[in-house]
């Protein structure tokens, strides 16, 4: 008798456990945990030494003063080739840990991906606008980045009991997200907030990689851009701006510069520029279709050594950005909530054959919102425009800055005008919550309060008026 009681007590035992185990990985508080992407340069530290290999410490900069001091009295005294020297050694103290080699691997390794979530803190938001933060090291290829981001979901899917969890990606959060949902799908995707997104490129980027910076002859286009970033609207320094603009100093400081860059360039990038940044396989993830290929042949010409970094990065640019509308429209059509929102209102560093366009001071309006149209900064849409596409909405800037219509997504694009690109996560967080907390298919017409166009006034975001 009593084996027959233990044994039914095993079989009830056994059977309770599925049940057991379903109620603790199971909720239904509806909403999905939100995961933060970082964007490009967050903390990285040597997994050896345990320093922190990126922003240089304060001895750091002690150590390279003496270099730095020296290639600014070279440059006055245009000894170009010093100058060069001085600030190459200088770059090379300060951030010579973050170098890749040929085969785009790290000389120093991190374990930035390795930081898992331990405990539910589900419904506690970090930084205000997610429940946990995903950090990744973004020198590596995005394929990579994108299988560590798959460990990191099916922890906190573990953890918090939702079968889907949600995105907020800002910049090149945005580029892992992608890869992510290349790799792996969207079944498991509720919704993906993306702020001032990389995915699309970064035209500035192509250009330096192609070796076509040119500053000799924009006077005026440095003068438009120091005057529309918001971090530099202190008026002091607006009024010295305009002076240097009104007395003509910027042109003889350009071409100045420009002396530098054009007997030095090759010789800095290939011995200094190329190993810090060229040959990380993350900063290809940021180049234009437009650039990729000629910038492929200033940086490497050819040369077998790089033939595995050229496997990584494209990859990434062909399987990846080559197909970014078809793999957004996929996660869309399995259930994927999508929301972008990109900046406008700034004008893009004078560095490239887009600096006349709208930006939010890093990317073009153009690339972060997958195609809007713009004319060149400092001017309006011309009198009797009308959109690029008719959909039977209004998605022209009320300012006259934007048409939002040549845009992939205009019904589910919003554009904040004056927000500086590294501001989007810790702005607006209000904002953000909202885009990633609603409970159905969200678009620029669903809240008056948040309308396709909206401006940043200091700390408070309010609707663009005429």
């Amino acid at each position: 008798m009593k084996k027959l009681l233990s044994l039914l007590l095993c079989v009830c035992m056994l059977l309770s456990l599925p049940t057991a185990a379903f109620a603790k990985t199971s909720c239904n508080c509806g909403h999905s945990p939100v995961i933060y992407v970082r964007g490009f340069g967050g903390p990285l530290y040597n997994t050896e030494t345990g320093k922190r290999i990126y922003e240089p410490a304060k001895e750091d900069y002690k150590k390279a003063a003496p270099y730095i001091a020296g290639a600014a009295v070279a440059l006055l005294c245009r000894s170009y080739p010093l100058f060069c020297t001085l600030g190459m050694k200088a770059a090379m103290m300060l951030l010579g840990e973050i170098a890749c080699d040929e085969t785009g691997t790290p000389l120093y390794p991190t374990n930035a991906h390795e930081s898992l979530p331990t405990t539910d803190v589900h419904g506690k938001y970090q930084r205000e606008i997610a429940d946990y933060v995903f950090d990744y090291d973004w020198r590596l290829d995005p394929f990579d980045t994108a299988e560590n981001l798959h460990t990191y979901v099916e922890r906190v899917k573990s953890l918090t009991g939702h079968t889907k969890v949600s995105f907020v990606a800002h910049s090149m959060g945005s580029v892992m997200l992608a890869t992510y949902l290349s790799e792996y799908g969207s079944d498991d995707v509720d919704a993906a907030v993306c702020l001032a997104p990389a995915f699309g490129g970064v035209t500035i980027m192509g250009s330096l990689l192609s070796g076509e910076a040119d500053i000799s002859d924009k006077s005026e286009e440095l003068a438009n851009f120091l005057l529309s970033v918001p971090a530099l609207s202190d008026s002091r320094l607006q009024l010295l701006v305009r002076v240097c603009r009104k007395l003509r100093l910027f042109p003889p400081i350009l071409r100045w510069l420009q002396g530098s860059l054009d007997s030095q360039f090759d010789r800095a990038f290939h011995e200094c520029l190329g190993p810090l940044f060229a040959q990380m396989p993350g900063i290809w993830s940021f180049v234009t279709d437009e650039y990729y290929e000629r910038a492929k042949a200033f940086c490497f010409g050819g040369d077998a050594k790089y033939d595995e970094l050229i496997r990584k990065i494209d990859r990434y640019h062909y399987e990846v950005q080559a197909n970014l509308r078809k793999l957004l429209d996929d996660a869309q059509q399995n259930g994927m909530r999508l929301a972008i929102v990109s900046g406008y209102g700034i004008s893009s560093m004078p560095l490239s054959r887009a600096h006349t366009q709208q930006s939010d001071f890093l990317i073009t309006t153009k690339c972060s919102s997958l195609g809007a149209y713009s004319e060149p900064f400092g001017q309006s849409l011309p009198e009797g425009y009308t959109q690029a596409v008719q959909d039977g909405h209004d998605h022209i800037s009320p300012d006259r800055l934007v048409d939002a219509s040549a845009c992939a997504y205009p019904e589910r694009t919003w554009f904040i005008h004056s927000l500086m690109h590294f501001d989007f996560p810790y702005k607006n967080t209000a904002f953000i919550r909202w885009l990633v907390e609603q409970p159905a298919e969200t678009t620029v017409f669903t809240n008056p309060e948040y309308p396709q166009f909206l401006l940043q006034d200091g700390h408070e975001l309010r609707p663009v008026t005429e």
